[in-house]
């Protein structure tokens, strides 16, 4: 009986150097297949050779076996890629149904292909077809813009979905909602689906089987082997007095939209501050009004006791910088490492040399290897452009840095380095943090209070113990439980 998904002596090498060696990955029916490994371990690089797309990573690959079914997948015909990143990997300037409309490679009809469409939306959980369709990337949240990409890897109807970190933006209840879609789809259409993924909490309660990249080698672990990489430690409370940013009954609109409702934010000197919530909730557009990304708000922000229109954009990014939660959208892709931090020399006006010397001080506080100074943001790992994306802001001297999702879409090793570097650059540096996120287990590890967000609206905030201990909401236990 020959096997679903046959993989035999897979070699894959970028610049001569193997990254995957001579390895096997045997499945015998569809099902929920896990690929699980540290950052950098070729998990990405595992897919795109299985897609047939191993060249952009300017990779080669070597094989005895590659079939699908028992047929070749050398040029994948029937294998569709669902990307890590949902708001990022579609086209801005495109409404959702011209994305169908491109991604349509069986030549339907204009009515047929409205037709399936429909039915796509209906399937990953759209009830109001019409209205989604016409929408602009930009005007969904993650979640929605998670489940367009999947009906999109749905649309030619594939033999196999390969799905890239398909959570690791979203919040608990997000998550849970697109894992249960992505099961019943695996079920209905009986189709399998290789989840690539750093969180092994989902590996083993989601999927069948898991295989680990390790040491170059493919190997498939029992589901019993599975724990979780990072443990809760006890918090800690700090008593601090002065204040950084103050938001005063801030309303926000796109269009007839209210995005935020009346909110009020405090966070004062040396402490980090958590704003949790699900996708859509708001947090990442608090985000952008504090870091002047967005304007025409209405209410009160203010950053050391000044308006913060009344700062000009360098004087602003001395004071207040932005880790965003798109990791590969954040980097000019065209450009080496080394060029995009000293770049930042034009603005933040100190001696070259002198900055030179910064750079060179963070890469090894950050546990940075300096070879990647030579490198794009395409040929290093995750992990290593969210410390690239740290060091940018870390350049400016800021007093505060906002977190957007800074370890969503990381492994659980190199998230618990990316929280130590957090907690570290908050002692040693007198920094303080927003940090804004879905995952209450990443909160737990650095924040100090919390703001509890809800469809534009903060519900409850206190020190993170008391809510922790004893939330007054319903969704506060909702989310704390996920």
């Amino acid at each position: 009986m020959k096997n679903y998904l046959d993989i035999r002596k897979l070699t894959i090498s970028i610049d001569e150097k193997k990254i995957i060696d001579d390895a096997d990955l045997l499945v015998a029916r569809p099902c929920k297949i896990a690929i699980i490994g540290k950052s950098g371990s070729g998990k990405s690089l595992l897919a795109y050779a299985i897609l047939g797309f191993e060249n952009e990573y300017n990779a080669e690959k070597q094989y005895k076996n590659l079939t699908l079914n028992g047929l070749s997948i050398s040029k994948p015909k029937n294998i569709s890629y669902i990307p890590q990143e949902p708001l990022s990997s579609l086209n801005p300037t495109l409404n959702i149904l011209n994305h169908f409309r491109i991604n349509n490679k069986k030549n339907s009809t204009k009515i047929n292909l409205r037709e399936k469409i429909d039915s796509l939306l209906n399937e990953v959980g759209f009830e109001n077809q019409e209205e989604i369709l016409f929408k602009y990337p930009h005007e969904l949240s993650g979640g929605m813009a998670q489940r367009i990409l999947i009906a999109l890897s749905l649309q030619n109807d594939p033999d196999l979905i390969i799905a890239d970190e398909a959570t690791s933006s979203l919040d608990n209840l997000n998550e849970k909602k697109i894992l249960n879609l992505l099961r019943v789809i695996c079920d209905s259409r009986n189709i399998g689906i290789i989840l690539i993924t750093h969180d092994y909490r989902i590996a083993k309660e989601f999927c069948d089987c898991i295989f680990k990249i390790e040491n170059k080698i493919i190997n498939q672990i029992p589901k019993d082997s599975i724990i979780d990489n990072i443990n809760n430690e006890n918090f800690k409370i700090f008593d601090v007095k002065e204040e950084i940013i103050s938001m005063s009954k801030v309303s926000y609109f796109i269009d007839d939209n209210k995005i935020l409702d009346d909110i009020n934010l405090l966070i004062k000197k040396n402490e980090s501050v958590g704003l949790l919530g699900s996708s859509g909730s708001g947090k990442s557009t608090i985000a952008k009004l504090i870091t002047k990304y967005h304007s025409g708000f209405t209410g009160s922000v203010k950053a050391f006791d000044k308006n913060i229109e009344d700062y000009t954009y360098v004087e602003y990014s001395a004071k207040v910088q932005h880790v965003y939660q798109d990791l590969l959208g954040s980097l000019n892709p065209r450009k080496k490492i080394k060029n995009i931090l000293l770049d930042l020399n034009k603005l933040i006006n100190i001696e070259q040399k002198e900055f030179k010397d910064l750079i060179n001080y963070y890469f090894k506080k950050l546990n940075l290897d300096y070879e990647i100074l030579q490198n794009t943001p395409l040929e290093i790992s995750g992990g290593q452009r969210q410390r690239v994306l740290i060091i940018k802001s870390l350049l400016w001297s800021p007093s505060l840095i906002v977190l957007d999702e800074p370890v969503s879409s990381l492994d659980p090793e190199i998230q618990y380095e990316i929280i130590d570097i957090i907690n570290t650059l908050k002692n040693d540096k007198n920094l303080t943090f927003l940090a804004i996120s879905h995952d209450i287990k990443f909160i737990e590890k650095v924040c100090d209070r919390l703001y509890i967000l809800k469809e534009g609206q903060i519900i409850e905030n206190g020190p993170l113990g008391e809510i922790l201990n004893n939330p007054q909401h319903e969704y506060t236990k909702e989310l704390i439980s996920s």
